[in-house]
């Protein structure tokens, strides 16, 4: 067997600077190395066998793995604040040689990552309007980028699934296939970058049978935000979309077309705009 997950450990509690007293951390020896993490000027350094070889505002260990000889810690590092999601970097243990790493990956949206035979394969999340970038790491090569994946939506989903009441966000709406492409009638040339704005900051929720869901641009809600009005009862979509600089534009016009309830949305959803 060429690979096995020899351990999974939660270190959260025992990363360097959580504890007022804590300068620098010695966790149980890794492939019979010492792995450290201390704190310098306010960023946190990974050492092994006391070689620096990464320094970030955070480092966080998370899983090791072996892939034959070679042991495997899967890390995270990240700058701090809310702009980005940490990024994870692979630290390994040869049987022969020193220890080497690769990343953290260049990404800033979150990344998970999982065992594919020999390899470890690490992967941005599936949503609508954005390609799943990809990356596989082996411990030969190191980290290699995949072609990236477009988003799909579920073709086995439609209108009547919108009973189910899962929908939490507005990107949920062009997942599914039959609604997306209702959105997709509605916006024309407009759809792919609707769509994208829509899997941002934002959020939805059930009025009676209807989901109406909201988002903007991250860090610029009122330059640039959008609404979806998917009324349960004519299994038909309604778009509002405030563009950067212009005035708010509904699909399909005019707006007197709406549902009342849709109209009653729009107008509510207006009010950041005088």
């Amino acid at each position: 067997m060429t690979r096995r997950l020899i351990l999974t450990v939660s270190l959260i509690g025992l990363i360097a600077g959580l504890a007022p007293s804590a300068g620098a951390v010695e966790l149980e020896k890794i492939a019979g190395r010492t792995i450290e993490i201390k704190e310098r000027d306010f960023e946190k350094v990974l050492t092994v066998d006391g070689r620096e070889l990464h320094t970030n505002a955070l480092i966080f260990l998370d899983d090791v793995y072996a892939f034959g000889g070679t042991v495997v810690v899967v890390g995270t590092s990240s700058v701090g604040g809310n702009a980005c999601e940490g990024s994870p970097f692979v630290l390994s243990f040869p049987e022969k040689g020193a220890p080497r790493i690769d990343g953290p990956l260049d990404s800033c949206t979150p990344v998970s990552h999982s065992v594919d035979g020999p390899a470890l394969l690490f992967s941005t999340a599936s949503v609508p309007g954005r390609d799943t970038e990809r990356w596989q790491w082996t411990a030969d090569r190191g980290m290699t980028p995949l072609a990236p994946v477009a988003f799909q939506p579920d073709e086995t989903r439609g209108w009547g699934n919108l009973r189910e009441r899962t929908f939490a966000h507005p990107s949920d709406a062009f997942a599914n296939a039959e609604i997306a492409a209702s959105l997709k009638m509605v916006l024309g040339s407009d759809f792919s970058q609707f769509q994208q704005l829509m899997s941002g900051v934002g959020s939805g929720e059930f009025k009676g049978d209807d989901f109406v869901g909201t988002a903007c641009r991250p860090h610029a809600c009122l330059d640039e935000a959008g609404l979806v009005f998917l009324s349960s009862s004519d299994r038909r979509a309604y778009v509002a979309w405030k563009p950067d600089g212009e005035k708010i534009a509904v699909f399909p016009a005019p707006v007197t077309g709406w549902p009342e309830k849709a109209r009653a949305e729009l107008k509510e959803w207006a009010k950041q705009w005088p």
